[in-house]
């Protein structure tokens, strides 16, 4: 029965597999006990792709969100002409995405380091589609420094 835990996802078998492997030494081989590893098996698989693709729906949200906040400052600011405030918040715009990037940066080679570059250049990696959602914000804010410069 050892080999039921071979057949949950890699990452849950490293938080949770020695506690199910001790658990099934225990359990008796009843049916039930199979059915409810199936069950297992099947809550743990969907959970994980749920994430995986959950976290790429958040960075979308998230880019969304700032792009909308950059546009209500962009049209409020712009029409106001006074020099002080377009260039004040221009030097923010800029500030922000100059961090953003270096933050995308320092996420991909953190990636690179840590996994490697085969899986580091994957799109599997969360350093690795946090680095992407970074180089949006940077993207978003270099365009918001040049409309407002203009």
């Amino acid at each position: 029965m050892k080999w039921f835990v071979y057949l949950y996802p890699k990452t849950w078998r490293k938080r949770y597999g020695n506690e199910l492997m001790d658990v099934l030494e225990h359990t008796d081989k009843s049916f039930k006990t199979i059915v409810d590893l199936l069950f297992g098996i099947i809550d743990a698989w969907n959970m994980e792709l749920t994430e995986r693709n959950n976290y790429w729906i958040r960075i979308g949200q998230m880019l969304v969100f700032i792009t909308l906040i950059n546009a209500i400052i962009v049209l409020k600011v712009k029409p106001l002409n006074e020099v002080i405030l377009v260039e004040q918040v221009a030097m923010a715009a800029v500030l922000i995405a100059m961090l953003s990037l270096l933050a995308a940066v320092v996420a991909f080679i953190v990636g690179l380091f840590k996994f490697g570059v085969e899986e580091g250049y994957s799109f599997k990696t969360k350093l690795l589609k946090t680095s992407v959602g970074f180089m949006g914000v940077y993207g978003i804010f270099t365009v918001t420094f040049l409309v407002l410069i203009k």
